[in-house]
């Protein structure tokens, strides 16, 4: 943990109250989860800036909090503050986002013997993650990713957890160009997964070929004897080679056996060179490469075979992506809105193709973050149904248009909105007993709301 001394040197920012010796336990960027004793950190966003509530802080117990120096209030707001609490700690610094970039960073340099496992790629960083946290779990004190906090922001706060852990495994996720060269020279990971290179975020970062580019920047702060793990199968990722570091790679051929039913997914693989039967309580062969790369880092900690297997069993995972949720009357919902990409669509499609049910609906909504391939990646969205066994497709917005046009080739009962009470309406009238029903949608789209009120529908009326 961090004393305001060091938070002093490492964002080169200005005490303007309160004593340079207290240690800091906690920092908070969401004035509504403050607590007594937090760093409060107001980050200036496009629609609300945190400064705003620095004085709801200050009544509530933080120990202190950054202020830009640009702030026009600043001085009405460090007066006001100090009449609340004499002992505020007060930390004048240029930019709070970039404060906190530097204050994590600096707190990966005191823990260098704490290894980290880098895990990104367009696809599954968050299921692999999760797979191996459950393995590593079995032997060591693990540090883990919170939830999403995978950017700039997020890998920033996990850095600062770093305190007496044997391991930390992080999630680097990148949607702008130049991000991932600041995520590895803050995180220094001594292992880095690459699970495969998509059209997530293609919009704004260009093409695949400048995706493959970026992420392969976290190479370059990996020191010689880190190892790099890719997925062999992807176009990009396959015959990447680097001198500098060692390079391990899976493919599918790893494994043998492969059964994938309704509830999880069954094969044999080679750990530690023997073969073995492994069981994952999900569906769908794109889990498979996630459990092998799961596998390539455990080898490399010599976790036992038995932890292994178990800790692959044991894995669940995580809300909003592909979580199976029973309603009433056999009815079932899959949740699979964390976000969405042609991959991940054409993941998810072939998943729910795996599951028995009276009658599949599918309800999706747009992709964001595609750019000038917006169209060419909902269209192949669309021609994703061809051959598949769904029954009905409903959609929302403007660019799930294009999916629905596509899909009328193989679907006989689509249905188009473009308001969320009106979609909501017809799926709550058209669900019936023994129905499964697909989410899936960019998280702008907030289909987890239009999920939560079916939910409530259902729970509130018998079919």
């Amino acid at each position: 943990m961090l004393n305001i001394k060091q938070i002093i040197e490492a964002t080169k920012g200005k005490l303007i109250n309160g004593n340079s010796d207290y240690i800091v336990k906690n920092y908070v960027l969401d004035s509504r989860n403050v607590t007594k004793g937090d760093l409060f950190i107001p980050i200036v966003g496009t629609k609300n800036n945190a400064h705003d509530y620095i004085l709801s802080c200050v009544s509530n117990g933080i120990c202190g909090y950054f202020i830009e120096n640009s702030q026009k209030n600043k001085e009405e707001i460090i007066a006001n503050s100090i009449n609340i609490n004499k002992d505020i700690c007060i930390i004048e610094i240029n930019n709070s986002e970039t404060a906190l970039y530097q204050i994590g960073k600096y707190n990966r340099a005191i823990h260098l013997d704490i290894p980290i496992i880098a895990i990104t790629g367009s696809v599954g960083k968050t299921s692999t993650r999760e797979i191996i946290s459950s393995i590593l779990s079995k032997k060591y004190n693990v540090l883990t990713t919170y939830k999403n906090y995978n950017g700039y922001i997020g890998l920033s706060l996990m850095l600062l957890k770093l305190e007496n852990q044997e391991l930390a495994i992080l999630e680097h996720g990148i949607d702008r160009v130049g991000e991932m060269k600041e995520l590895a020279d803050a995180s220094k990971p001594n292992i880095a997964v690459i699970t495969m290179i998509g059209t997530a975020h293609i919009g704004i970062i260009g093409s695949k070929e400048k995706i493959f580019t970026e992420k392969l920047d976290i190479c370059k702060y990996m020191n010689n004897k880190g190892t790099l793990i890719l997925n062999g199968d992807d176009e990009y990722l396959n015959g990447y080679s680097n001198e500098n570091i060692n390079i391990k790679k899976y493919n599918i051929k790893d494994a043998s056996n492969i059964k994938i039913n309704e509830y999880k997914t069954e094969f044999k693989t080679k750990i530690y060179n023997d073969q073995y039967d492994v069981i994952l309580n999900e569906i769908g062969e794109h889990n498979i490469y996630n459990v092998l790369a799961s596998i390539k880092v455990a080898e490399l900690y010599n976790v036992k075979i038995k932890d292994i297997i178990d800790g692959i069993e044991e894995y669940k995972n995580l809300s909003s992506r592909f979580q199976r949720i029973l309603l009433t009357n056999n009815i079932e919902i899959i949740d699979d809105t964390y976000n969405a990409s042609i991959d991940s669509m054409k993941s998810g499609i072939n998943s729910i193709s795996l599951i028995k049910a009276k009658r599949k609906v599918v309800v999706l909504g747009d992709m964001f973050e595609l750019g000038e391939y917006s169209d060419e990646l909902h269209l192949e969205v669309g021609k994703l149904f061809k051959g598949t066994n769904i029954d009905i497709l409903l959609t929302l917005g403007e660019k799930s248009k294009i999916i629905s046009n596509e899909a009328r080739k193989y679907i006989s009962s689509i249905n188009e909105f473009e308001k969320r009470e009106e979609l909501i309406k017809v799926l709550c009238n058209t669900i019936q007993e023994g129905d499964l029903i697909y989410f899936k949608a960019a998280n702008g789209m907030k289909f987890n709301d239009i999920i939560k009120e079916v939910e409530q529908y259902f729970q509130n009326k018998e079919i």
